[in-house]
């Protein structure tokens, strides 16, 4: 999914190399911390269902922890679940 993930950013809009790169890493941290955080149970990626995923992102969303990172992070967390999300969307 990941790399499907990089493909459609591609060609669907022109994301460069290194911004797919940066979002892909992104979920991957994103799914690491939320497993931490007791958040999330596995990894972002293997979420296919965009409904299953917009349950999911709000938790993401709505934990301390991540808000905070988000926010030093100038919101790339919040953009690159964003993208996922409409990804998933359109797939």
């Amino acid at each position: 999914m990941e790399n499907m993930f990089g493909e459609w950013l591609k060609i669907q809009y022109n994301v460069s190399d290194s911004t797919i790169g940066k979002y892909k890493r992104a979920i991957r941290a994103v799914s690491k911390d939320m497993n931490e955080e007791g958040v999330l149970q596995g990894d972002l990626y293997n979420i296919s269902s965009f409904q299953k995923f917009e349950s999911v992102k709000s938790n993401i969303f709505a934990n301390d922890f991540f808000v905070e990172k988000d926010t030093r992070g100038h919101r790339m967390y919040s953009a690159a679940l964003n993208w996922y999300s409409k990804f998933l969307s359109e797939k």
